[in-house]
Parts: structure tokens; C-alpha cells; sequence
């Protein structure tokens, strides 16, 4: 239980204390915690680590597209998805360099259904952050909806060897690897 608390403390530190961030898919932080996520056979401490690239991915450096992004957040928690879309879609036009404002209009469009329009943003979100875990994992529940069990099996594994520590994610593969095994039977 101590050497839990010291190894989440430590990683605590190495964000709170490290370098200034980029803040976004290109901070240089990212490297080190991604090696820590799959390194890590600690929950907890995955768990963590995870939360420190998500806080790095939603930030930006833009106050503006930062505004920007938690309103829309804020909209498609709420429902209010046509508001989110247009507000994700302003956040990808001031910079369409930032991969979490691609994700997230994935997300929205995957909430309604438009899972082409989904799996294109997700594209970008992967072009710019090919370690984003989550888009990964989007891309596979849509390949899942859409009958592509191969589809889906690629995503949710390239996901799972980013961050091994997603149990639904990991449940849903070997899901759909029983299915598919019983198949060729």
C-alpha cells in the first residue's frame, strides 16, 4: 500500500513539478507518462497517469479555444450536441493543429449516429496524436456498431497496447475474439 501511494506521488510529481507544459499533443511530458501507463501494473496509479494525459490533451494554450472547448463539453454533456458541434468546429477552425478539438467533435458526432462524419475526425485526431487512446477506442465501438469485427478487434488492440488499462475496452476484444473464434469453428 506505501509503495502504491510513493509511485502515484511520484508521478504526481512529474507532473506538477516538471517542465512548463506546450500544453497539447505535443508536450514533451507526454512521452515519459505514456512509457509509465504501460508500464505500470498498478490500477490506481494508471489511472492517474491517464488523468494527466487527458489534462494535457484538453489543454491547449489558447485561452479562447480553451473557453471554447469546455462550453462545448459543458453543451454535449447536457445534450445539446448541435451547440457542441458548432463549437468544436470553431475550436478546429481557429486551430486545427490541436487534436483533442478533432476529438471531440468525433465524439459528439458519434453521439448522434454520424459515424462516418466520427471516424473522419478521428482520423485527424490520430494523425495529429496517433497515442490517443480514446479516439482508439471510439473508432472501435463505431467499427463494433457497424458489424466490422476486424475493424473493431484493430482498434481496441492498437488501444490496448497504448494503455492497457481500459477493462471495458479490454473485456469488449476478448469479447469479440471468443465471437470470432467460434465462427471459424
Amino acid at each position: 500500500m506505501v509503495r502504491r501511494i510513493i509511485g502515484i506521488l511520484v508521478v504526481a510529481g512529474l507532473i506538477l513539478w516538471g517542465n512548463p507544459s506546450l500544453a497539447r499533443q505535443d508536450d514533451p511530458k507526454l512521452d515519459e507518462l505514456f512509457t509509465l501507463l504501460a508500464e505500470t501494473e498498478d490500477f490506481q496509479k494508471a489511472k492517474v497517469i491517464e488523468g494527466s494525459i487527458w489534462k494535457i490533451w484538453l489543454t491547449s494554450g489558447s485561452d479562447t479555444v480553451d473557453f471554447l472547448m469546455l462550453q462545448g463539453m459543458s453543451y454535449m454533456s447536457r445534450g445539446e450536441f448541435a451547440k457542441a458541434i458548432s463549437l468544436f468546429s470553431t475550436v478546429i477552425k481557429i486551430d486545427p493543429e490541436f487534436s483533442e478539438g478533432w476529438n471531440k467533435r468525433a465524439t459528439v458526432l458519434f453521439l448522434i449516429g454520424e459515424y462516418d462524419s466520427s471516424i473522419e475526425d478521428i482520423g485527424r485526431t490520430l494523425e495529429l496524436e496517433p497515442r490517443h487512446f480514446g479516439a482508439l477506442s471510439g473508432l472501435g465501438q463505431i467499427y463494433d456498431i457497424k458489424k466490422s469485427e476486424e475493424g473493431a478487434l484493430s482498434a481496441y488492440e492498437k488501444a490496448m497496447e497504448i494503455n492497457p488499462h481500459m477493462p471495458g475496452v479490454k473485456a469488449r476484444m476478448e469479447q469479440l475474439i471468443v465471437e470470432r473464434d467460434k465462427k471459424r469453428i
